[in-house]
């Protein structure tokens, strides 16, 4: 296999995720939802705190600079056209997001996310449980610390474990491209 279905980009500094995140929890907060215009809500499959970013703020270019490049070093070659804007999810205890992909494939729009790009903006000591888990060939769970920046094609199975203690902070963006291609 020529290409990788997961991404490990680095990281960002802990210092910037302290800044991002301080600026983040000024943003009005409200519970997640699912579906493609977020008008389905169903707390026992997903349970999170979000808030989303403004398209100006100064880690918006950097989210898209990692998945663009995540997105021809592995070779997927998605058609990538725009971004949407940060989505910062707070979890608290109790807090989780059952199995998903982030694309919305029978959405008959002419749009659809592409790439998924997380960064995790809270130390691990800080909180248990709140594992992220990808499905590949098995379920993988990479071994992320405070900064630490993932990307993965939209399409693949994913999820956050409840959180047990304490709280996780994540930033995902999602670069979009025209539908099937």
């Amino acid at each position: 296999m020529n290409h990788k279905p997961v991404w490990f980009l680095g990281e960002i500094s802990k210092e910037l995720c302290d800044k991002a995140v301080g600026e983040f929890k000024l943003v009005p907060a409200k519970s997640a939802s699912m579906g493609e215009n977020g008008t389905f809500n169903n707390n026992s499959h997903r349970n999170t705190t979000v808030r989303f970013i403004s398209p100006n703020h100064w880690l918006t270019t950097d989210m898209r600079s990692f998945g663009e490049h995540a997105n021809q070093a592995c070779k997927w070659n998605y058609d990538i056209s725009g971004n949407e804007n940060i989505q910062f999810a707070e979890y608290a205890v109790g807090q989780h997001y059952r199995w998903h992909v982030d694309n919305f494939p029978l959405g008959f729009q002419k749009f659809d996310r592409k790439v998924t790009v997380i960064i995790l903006m809270s130390d691990p000591a800080d909180y248990e449980g709140g594992d992220l888990f990808i499905r590949l060939y098995q379920d993988f769970k990479p071994e992320l610390k405070k900064g630490s920046v993932i990307a993965f094609p939209s399409i693949l199975e994913h999820m956050v474990t409840p959180v047990t203690k304490g709280l996780r902070y994540s930033a995902t963006m999602w670069l979009n491209g025209p539908c099937f291609k």
